[in-house]
């Protein structure tokens, strides 16, 4: 027996029963993604906010059908019987949920559990944050290897071995999700002010478009924004966790230790402002910052960070700069520094699912169109606004699987809503998306490249558009920017 394959009806029962095991071992062990899913009554006022548009096709508009499919499967202690991949974890279904019941966070749970990547787990353990060379089957994929050697050689943004050997003990010791409970009532967000300083985070989705990270710090320094970064910061665990290399406890002792790192960083205050380039880090810290504010979970984080001489104190010191909340703050200054205004370029944009996620909100935000109107670019409105771009979960999905031509049904849908309304570039606030629409040969461009080329900046040795997979050069050239 050893050398043959199991017959299809005991590969069957292995699978349900592997499966099985694995939602019995989220409930008992309590998750806290799964702490209120008998709640939900099936209702559907999830269903039309969901930018993936994963309602079973089949459901004769039944707008409830996803959600009690989810759910009746966890009740029977059976896996959903659904794509699990689809799913982006947005959290739109638990902003609108009248039960704060979240059909994304059960997902999420079932396929980190099923889905586990040991190797981007190992990145994490060598190099505590995602190298590199985490990226570069989706370059072998495209043919475009000779794009990422550029890349890695001139931006390696290596981790200090001594971050590296902290996420090391603090990964090799893992607590387990049920000893963090979510906070009842999140805490009033303290309103955004206008900085002196920030600490700019390190993404590691930067790697792809180096171009987004330098012209952050072009535009922080023209703002008059002093901004600290540290080599001790790593990764803060958002894309290996929805990639499946970092569990739900992971990401919250890897973001509260660089919390740790950020606070010895700037001199003590009343609020640190932490920025960056991707929406996933905001959205981590932000979700780190509101679990923390319970003292339990404060606790536990502490009794963790303390095996590496560390530890996170008052959450309430830190506040969250999101540049779609940030650079509104300067739209007066921003209008000043253009020095060449993109009139004639037909622009959309596409706000990222994690930064909706993180503000709550489901309507779109002025932020994204305001700032690529100071350029001077035109904004065409769409549908595209309220769609997922596909998820880079998904896209690295796909080269695993050898699934490297044609678009799936997201993909498709943003890319035909592009060519319908006869854009130039796609502007987007996450390096993640950029990276979906730049595979799908959408021209793409990160709106902190976008303000960088209206302020003066040169295109290739600041926004480096020659690293872009589609290239920008007839967009930008018949613009007169090249």
């Amino acid at each position: 027996m050893l050398g043959r394959a199991l017959p299809g009806p005991e590969q069957g029962v292995i699978r349900d029963a592997i499966t099985e095991g694995v939602i019995r071992r989220l409930l008992d062990k309590g998750d806290p993604r799964l702490q209120n899913f008998q709640l939900c009554n099936g209702c559907g006022s999830c269903t039309p906010y969901c930018p993936a548009q994963i309602n079973d096709l089949e459901t004769n508009g039944d707008c409830g059908y996803l959600a009690r499919k989810v759910t009746a499967a966890l009740q029977a202690g059976r896996r959903p019987e659904i794509d699990l991949s689809d799913c982006v974890q947005c959290y739109s279904c638990e902003t609108v949920c009248p039960r704060s019941v979240s059909i994304g966070g059960i997902i999420n749970a079932v396929y980190e559990t099923e889905h586990i990547q040991p190797v981007f787990r190992r990145m994490l353990l060598d190099r505590g944050c995602l190298p590199p060379h985490a990226f570069l089957p989706l370059y072998t994929g495209r043919g475009r290897i000779r794009k990422f050697v550029a890349k890695a050689i001139q931006y390696p943004r290596p981790v200090d071995d001594r971050a590296v050997d902290e996420v090391r003990r603090l990964l090799l010791h893992p607590v387990e999700a049920s000893a963090f409970s979510r906070p009842g009532h999140p805490a009033p967000k303290r309103p955004l002010t206008r900085p002196d300083q920030v600490f700019h985070l390190n993404s590691c989705c930067a790697f792809n478009y180096p171009g987004a990270d330098l012209s952050q710090r072009e535009i922080l320094a023209a703002l008059g924004i002093r901004y600290e970064t540290s080599r001790l910061q790593t990764c803060c665990g958002g894309a290996p966790h929805y990639m499946g290399g970092a569990g739900f406890a992971d990401r919250l002792l890897l973001t509260a230790r660089n919390l740790s790192v950020i606070r010895d960083a700037l001199e003590p205050d009343d609020g640190i402002a932490i920025t960056g380039i991707c929406p996933t880090c905001s959205d981590s810290y932000t979700a780190a910052l509101e679990l923390l504010s319970v003292g339990a979970n404060r606790a536990v984080v502490n009794e963790a960070l303390g095996r590496i001489g560390r530890g996170v104190g008052n959450p309430g010191t830190f506040v969250v700069a999101n540049i779609l909340d940030l650079y509104p703050l300067y739209l007066d200054e921003l209008r000043r520094l253009v020095e060449t205004r993109l009139s004639g370029l037909r622009v959309g944009v596409h706000v990222s699912c994690h930064y909706r996620k993180m503000t709550g909100t489901l309507a779109v935000p002025p932020g994204l169109q305001d700032l690529a109107a100071v350029t001077g670019a035109r904004v065409v409105r769409s549908g595209m606004e309220h769609h997922c771009c596909g998820g880079v979960k998904n896209l690295f999905d796909r080269h695993q699987n050898g699934h490297t031509k044609g678009l799936p049904r997201l993909n498709r849908l943003v890319h035909k809503g592009f060519m319908q309304h006869r854009l130039d570039v796609m502007v987007v606030d996450c390096p993640g998306c950029e990276l979906v629409y730049d595979h799908m040969g959408v021209p793409v461009l990160h709106i902190t490249e976008l303000l960088a080329l209206a302020t003066g900046a040169d295109p290739r040795e600041t926004v480096c558009i020659q690293g872009h997979l589609t290239s920008l050069s007839p967009a930008l050239g018949r613009i007169g920017i090249l």
